[in-house]
């Protein structure tokens, strides 16, 4: 394993490899020697042959077999390293194939460290231990090459049932970290926020990810997850979260903070600022629309609460975008049922068709609009309609 609250410099190459498959990174000099420099530096020949085979890079022959030769090399060091040791003999087999698999990964041999693995996790003479671990470097190479999601989520289901027989307070800590990344790539923003907000301040999984990723991946699934009456408290008012928001990401500070102060303008330029980094991130790539688009409407729902009409012109000013962006935007989601208003494209307002006392603006989320009882029951009187109409068409066909 590796040292306490380092995080393995192979782990940020996924990162730069996938940035280099997209479209507006794929002539970045400085990512592509960035990539390839920390591939020479870990003697990384599995993943070289990987990498130029995804990016479709020449393939380099003799720095191949140079770096294949010092896999080959370190390989055989680590058997004698642990024959020479002064270990009992359990302690010296499983130290020697918890070394390889940490070389193996590092190396981004997938097949070779997912066969050492698995072979590990399913041999019931293995302490239960070792065997979550096993499954842990499973997940790691599932998110490593490529992030994927079927493997993650194999991964998850057998360390949980490991550790939910016998697993130690470590495993079952670490198990949230995994998870919650897991929980987050399946868009089960709910889980990841509640797994990740209890899992920073007992954080231990740097092996996985760093410190940092893990708080943005906090900030991001509470802010788009949990009630806004929860998201100070979890947020700024939790020590260690508070305290990384206040002193290293000051960025993601400004993201809640703008949002929950109703600052709409400042909160778009944030939200702007997330997208990007999203769209960087292959595990979180695929959800950056849908996040981006879902945190927009957090926005319009929140400022449109407060209001039984608003002027597209003053909504506009708010968020500083052009009315006809506004108006567009609140069409669409006021269409489909998101967003509970109307547009007087006479008055040039929005009009909303749920207003709330101020009693039950204080006590009621904005996530809950939706669940109001005039809605309920303009609902309820539609779908009775459909019924009804159906009932008359089969009393047509058939013969009482």
């Amino acid at each position: 394993m590796e040292a306490e609250g380092v995080t393995p410099a192979y782990m940020e190459l996924a990162q730069v490899k996938f940035a280099l498959q997209l479209s507006e990174y794929q002539k970045d000099q400085a990512l592509k020697d960035k990539l390839l420099n920390g591939i020479k530096q870990g003697n990384m020949a599995p993943y070289y042959k990987e990498v130029t085979k995804d990016l479709h890079w020449p393939f380099d022959n003799k720095l191949y077999n140079e770096m294949a030769a010092a896999n080959t090399l370190r390989l055989a060091e680590l058997e004698k390293e642990h024959e020479n040791s002064v270990i009992d003999d359990e302690d010296q087999v499983s130290g020697l194939w918890q070394a390889k698999l940490d070389y193996l990964c590092s190396i981004g041999d997938k097949e070779g460290a997912t066969a050492l693995a698995n072979g590990k996790l399913n041999d019931k003479t293995v302490p239960k231990t070792h065997r979550i671990d096993a499954v842990f470097a499973l997940f790691r190479l599932s998110y490593f090459h490529g992030c994927d999601i079927k493997g993650m989520s194999s991964a998850i289901e057998k360390a949980t049932e490991l550790i939910e027989g016998q697993g130690d307070w470590s495993s079952r800590n670490k198990l949230k970290a995994y998870e919650g990344v897991w929980s987050f790539s399946i868009r089960d923003y709910t889980r990841a926020a509640r797994l990740f907000v209890d899992v920073v301040p007992t954080f231990e999984s740097y092996e996985l990810a760093d410190f940092g990723t893990i708080i943005r991946y906090t900030v991001l699934s509470c802010m788009i997850a949990l009630p806004r009456c929860e998201l100070k408290n979890k947020l700024m008012h939790a020590g260690v979260t508070a305290q990384a928001l206040h002193s290293q990401y000051t960025h993601l500070k400004e993201y809640f903070l703008s949002l929950y102060d109703g600052r709409y303008a400042d909160f778009l330029v944030s939200l702007a600022e997330i997208e990007s980094w999203m769209k960087r991130d292959p595990l979180l790539h695929p959800h950056y629309r849908h996040y981006v688009q879902e945190m927009r409407l957090r926005a319009y729902k929140q400022i449109l609460q407060a209001y039984r009409s608003l002027s597209l012109d003053y909504m506009a000013q708010s968020f500083g975008v052009t009315p006809e962006f506004i108006e567009k935007e609140v069409a669409k989601f006021a269409a489909s049922g998101r967003l509970q208003c109307k547009i007087d494209s006479v008055a040039r307002t929005v009009v909303t068709s749920v207003h709330l006392s101020d009693e039950a603006m204080r006590v009621k989320d904005v996530s809950d609009l939706d669940m109001d009882r005039s809605m309920l029951y303009k609902t309820t009187v539609k779908r009775g309609d459909i019924l009804l109409n159906r009932l008359k068409k089969l009393a047509r066909v058939m013969d009482f």
